[in-house]
């Protein structure tokens, strides 16, 4: 598939979501240049880089002085009737900034570090604060606590918000990986500690992905579902469990194949490319290096498809570049 394809649907995304969500908008934009800079290294020149700037910056610099001037203070300042509007900015938020900050980071490394910590401190609350009161700064509620109460007020939450927050655990899997490839050595030694940060992703990722409904949904609704499914079925890491992924294939598939949705067949093709790359080094054995992540081994307990298996990938491929013409 021409990268042309790819940049020209991705951009209508981003075009189609500037009123109803900028910053969605600009999601769209930054993952486009991300991943065409990943595929072909001649896509980030200096004009690619000018005007992915020119279209992003300023969204990104209103989003984080925003942050600073309120401190996000809806999380300071939730209360039942904006409860789902108010997670749900929140963990946009956190997913728009992480992007932001991968594609930065070698643009801008100051304010991509200073858009990160800005995630983070909004992950900070959906993993913990979220389930608190307003006003406990300073009670003793522990982990334990938190996570019971977890599923109760997630209960509230609204289709849209849920899809949201997917969306945002699985930009900070991808992108907080401060402690995921550390040997945490106090572990090792059999001494207690806190959850790291990476799992509670993980744990968070897989709760959202069982409550989530895919399909159906407004444009805002739609689109995070096509961002998560893009970061997803693109992984080539082990990042994301196949509890996680199973459901966002089906639907990115099914979806392709039945609803006709451009932007959604060209997901759905680049997916089904990187499965033929992943099962290309794995047939190489080039994925068979020792790589750890969070004590897994990268490649390590995946299936070899037959040769039956792949001639149905390339099939299913050829099927959706005809619905691309």
């Amino acid at each position: 598939m021409k990268n042309e394809i790819i940049e020209n649907k991705f951009i209508e995304r981003a075009m189609a979501l500037q009123n109803e969500s900028a910053d969605l908008g600009t999601a769209f934009r930054l993952y486009e240049f991300e991943l065409l800079s990943e595929k072909n290294t001649s896509y980030g020149d200096i004009e690619n880089i000018r005007n992915m700037v020119e279209s992003t910056s300023h969204v990104l610099e209103k989003m984080y002085r925003d942050y600073e001037n309120r401190e996000l203070g809806l999380m300071n300042n939730i209360d039942k009737g904006v409860y789902d509007e108010s997670i749900f900015e929140i963990a946009v938020f956190s997913a728009v900034m992480c992007i932001g900050s991968r594609v930065y980071e070698n643009l801008d490394p100051v304010f991509s570090r200073d858009i990160m910590h800005a995630a983070l401190d909004a992950a900070h609350f959906l993993i913990s604060r979220q389930f608190k009161e307003a006003d406990d700064e300073n009670d003793d509620t522990n982990e334990r606590d938190s996570v019971i109460r977890m599923s109760s007020r997630d209960d509230d939450l609204s289709s849209k918000t849920v899809t949201a927050l997917m969306l945002a655990f699985t930009e900070l899997l991808k992108t907080d990986k401060d402690i995921r490839n550390a040997y945490d050595h106090s572990l090792m030694a059999g001494m207690p500690q806190k959850m790291s940060r990476q799992k509670r992703y993980k744990l968070r990722l897989s709760d959202m992905s069982k409550r989530l409904s895919y399909g159906g949904g407004d444009l805002i609704e739609e689109s995070m579902l096509l961002l998560v499914a893009a970061e997803i079925m693109l992984d080539s890491e082990d990042t994301y469990s196949e509890e996680v992924k199973k459901p966002v294939r089906d639907f990115l598939y099914k979806a392709a194949d039945e609803n006709g949705n451009v932007l959604n067949s060209v997901i759905a093709i680049l997916s089904l490319q990187n499965e033929l790359e992943i099962d290309e080094g794995l047939n190489s054995g080039s994925s068979q290096l020792i790589k750890v992540v969070e004590y897994n081994v990268i490649g390590g307990n995946r299936k070899r498809m037959t040769e039956d298996e792949r001639n149905a990938v390339r099939e299913h491929i050829e099927r959706l570049e005809k619905t691309l013409n």
